[in-house]
């Protein structure tokens, strides 16, 4: 699966207030652009 680097990301503050926002190749790019994420790791008993 490839990523879209054209969607667009809401861009918070340290506080998790949205004050804009901007593409996924923006904030992936290691502009340190903050934004909502979650990352979620499943694991069964083979690891």
């Amino acid at each position: 699966m490839k990523d879209n680097s054209a969607e667009i990301f809401p861009i918070v503050d340290e506080e998790g207030n949205v004050i804009g926002s901007a593409t996924r190749g923006e904030c992936h790019s290691g502009s340190h652009i903050l934004h909502p994420v979650v990352h979620l790791h499943v694991f069964n008993s083979k690891g």
